[in-house]
């Protein structure tokens, strides 16, 4: 065999060599034809002489039987073991975020190094960066600006660091001095917010501070208020008072609030006004300071006006005490000044005493609340405390809305709002009636003023209360804005100057039925002391007779009189009280049991008439407000007028009705309320599936948080 691979090595040139290994070749292949293989021989009992080989054998079955049914399997990843271990490892994978500081309201920003940017980064100053790399080989390293932070080990190739920016150009991620992903950036430093008046500080018709403002923050607005100092004291320390944001964390804001200071010390004298914007971090930006005067209540009642100048001195120079202790002496020896009122009597001696004897200032501050108290009952009586009840339900509310209160807050607030509204407004009809019954004449409004209608007031409420429900809560605080400013710019007087015949006509009217109702008390009197002199040992039952038959000439007298006064009344109005026809027959039962000398059992039915011509007057004098507002019977019921410009109470122009005609406030309408109901409903039912991912849920909280 091995004679056949050779080749001939030397004379191949020479043509007799060639032939002669030609025919040694052709021997050997012969021989192939001889040639016999032997049978294998395995030799393994030379090299184990000890047959161990069977062990192994024996292993290779035994694990084949337990294996069982993944016997092959493992017999396959015995032959092919998987070395990938001993290979290299895969490349670095750097993963970044960025989460700016809560008071940016922005959202985290994800870095991608797959993604060059062609502008730098802008990056909160006090942000967070948070930076993962997985695999590759050492220890890397995030450079921020010129700080450098290791990342710490998590798992086997696997790295994480937190860093927070505070200055520098770069974000960089290194692994042993290579690069694995770098950006440009600025870090952004957060500015001081601005603020401006949109007009200068002004007073009300009810004697309110209006302050209208324009804030702006970069990343949004935390709180605005006004800073009062007075300027014939400057070392006092100011006053403050939070004018309120529309929302929660605006970038920019536009806003006017009202604040009733007039109970305040500093009422009517010379301050000075700077407005003030914060931000979440604390920094602030101020106006320039406007001076002006606080609004201060004119009051009409002279011993109102008296005890309100008597607080503003103590205000002024609150050692000089005896000059005013004596000056409240001189009003309390001259009751008839204030209608012989107890309790103005014992105010006034309260007063003078404190002072006196309790020379601290707060004793001072005690005697100056209860003056300007005193003052508020004798000028106002129930409207000063609904007006005041007024206002702080209104402001709660507001600050309720704005912070994002709960639905249960918000909803108790509205009812507040609208039970606080109705005993305002029950409180100015009041007021209306008695300066009728007294016989004032106030006039009718002028050409330019528009009729406020106490419908519109109450739909007013019950759409802020729908849009709160909706979660429209800016949209709500738009509407009770305007609703505060109308009341703001109510008068309490609802008339101008001057009457017509007509609203003449009314007055006298009213103060005839004035008149009557006071003779009805006087017979009801007169019944009653006859009833308690019949008594055993009392006077002549004969003269008590007579007196009782006379007293019933004098009812059918005041039946006959209503009678009269009703069918003017007709004329007049129209539809005619109810409780009138009650009082006349109330009248005709006292009548009849005058005439039989009854006196008992005449005091229920002249008790009745009293209450039912009480109701008859306010409906009357409601009736009249009505038609005196409107011009004629088919008008509506008039609460008070805004003078100027046109325009009513709500800002609409003559001729518009009802709520259509708001400007500066978008109201959605039902389909939208309806959509956004729907989308609160279906947030809050995910919200309560604790399945969802934390991520989702923490997202639906911010959301149900704004809205």
């Amino acid at each position: 065999l091995a004679a056949l691979d050779e080749r001939l090595a030397a004379g191949a040139e020479d043509a007799v060599a060639r032939a002669m290994w030609a025919v040694h070749v052709q021997r050997m292949r012969a021989c192939l034809s001889h040639l016999k293989v032997r049978p294998p021989r395995a030799g393994l009992a030379a090299a184990d002489p000890y047959g161990l080989r069977a062990v192994v054998g024996l292993l290779l079955v035994v694990g084949w039987a337990v294996g069982g049914n993944d016997a092959g399997s493992r017999l396959i990843r015995a032959l092919h073991p998987d070395l990938s271990a001993f290979a290299g490892g895969p490349p670095p994978r750097p993963d970044v975020w960025v989460n700016p500081p809560q008071y940016t309201g922005l959202a985290p920003m994800f870095l991608d190094p797959a993604r060059p940017r062609t502008t730098p980064l802008s990056i909160p100053v006090g942000s967070t960066v948070l930076a993962q790399v997985q695999g590759g080989h050492g220890t890397p390293v995030l450079i921020v600006g010129e700080a450098t932070t290791p990342f710490a080990p998590v798992s086997a190739g696997v790295y994480k660091v937190s860093a927070t920016v505070e200055s520098g150009t770069r974000l960089r991620i290194e692994q042993n001095g290579r690069p694995l992903a770098e950006w440009a950036m600025t870090a952004v430093a957060d500015a001081a917010p601005t603020i401006e008046y949109l007009s200068p500080p002004g007073r009300t018709e009810r004697a309110a501070l209006r302050l209208e403002y324009r804030a702006a923050d970069d990343y949004g607005l935390s709180r605005v208020f006004a800073t009062i100092r007075r300027l014939d004291k400057p070392e006092a320390a100011p006053m403050e008072i939070d004018l309120g944001l529309p929302g929660i964390g605006l970038r920019s804001a536009e806003g006017q609030s009202f604040h009733d200071l007039t109970p305040h010390l500093w009422a009517g004298l010379a301050v000075g006004i700077r407005l003030v914007a914060e931000d979440a971090t604390g920094r602030r930006g101020t106006t320039e300071e406007a001076r002006t005067v606080l609004p201060e209540r004119i009051f009409n009642h002279p011993v109102a006006r008296a005890l309100v100048e008597l607080r503003k001195q103590l205000t002024l120079h609150p050692e000089d005490r005896l000059p005013v202790a004596r000056a409240l002496a001189g009003i309390y020896d001259r009751p008839a000044h204030y209608f012989d009122d107890v309790a103005v009597a014992l105010a006034l001696r309260s007063a003078e005493r404190r002072l006196i004897y309790d020379r601290t200032p707060e004793g001072v501050r005690g005697v100056q609340q209860l003056l300007w108290d005193t003052a508020l009952y004798l000028e106002d009586g129930d409207l000063a405390i609904a007006e005041r009840d007024l206002r702080e339900i209104q402001k709660a509310l507001m600050e309720a809305l704005a912070r994002g209160a709960d639905e249960r807050e918000i909803e108790r607030l509205i009812d507040q709002l609208r039970q606080a509204l109705d005993r305002f407004l029950e409180a100015l009809a009041e007021r209306l009636r008695e300066q009728m019954a007294r016989g004032d004449t106030p006039g009718t409004p002028p050409p330019e003023a528009q009729i406020l209608q106490s419908e519109d007031l109450r739909a007013l409420i019950d759409r802020a209360r729908d849009l709160a429900r909706a979660g429209a809560r800016d949209a709500a605080r738009d509407l009770l804005a305007q609703l505060q400013q109308m009341l703001e710019n109510l008068r309490a007087n609802p008339f101008a100057q001057g009457m017509d015949d007509r609203t003449r006509e009314a007055f006298r009217m009213m103060q005839d039925m004035e008149s009557l109702m006071d003779r009805q008390r006087n017979l009801l009197d007169r019944s009653f002391q006859r009833a308690q002199r019949g008594r055993p040992n009392g006077s002549d039952p004969m003269e008590m007779q007579g007196a009782a038959r006379a007293d019933a000439r004098r009812q059918e007298a005041l039946r006959r009189e209503l009678g009269e006064m009703m069918r003017r009344l007709a004329d007049q109005l129209g539809d005619l009280p109810r409780a009138l026809g009650r009082a006349e027959r109330a009248m005709r039962d006292a009548r009849d049991a005058l005439e039989g000398g009854r006196s008992d059992d005449a005091i229920a039915p002249q008790s009745r008439a009293v209450d039912q011509l009480q109701q008859g007057m306010r409906a009357m004098a409601e009736q009249m407000m009505q038609q005196l507002g409107e011009g004629g019977p088919s008008g509506t019921g008039q609460l008070g007028v805004q003078p100027g410009g046109n325009r009513d109470p709500f800002g609409r122009r003559p001729g518009y009705t009802g709520l259509e005609a708001l400007e500066g406030v978008k109201i959605p309408d039902r389909m939208e309320l309806r959509r956004a109901r729907e989308i609160l409903d279906e947030l809050r039912r995910r919200r309560g599936d604790r399945h969802r991912p934390p991520l989702e849920l923490d997202y639906i909280d911010r959301l149900l948080r704004q809205f």
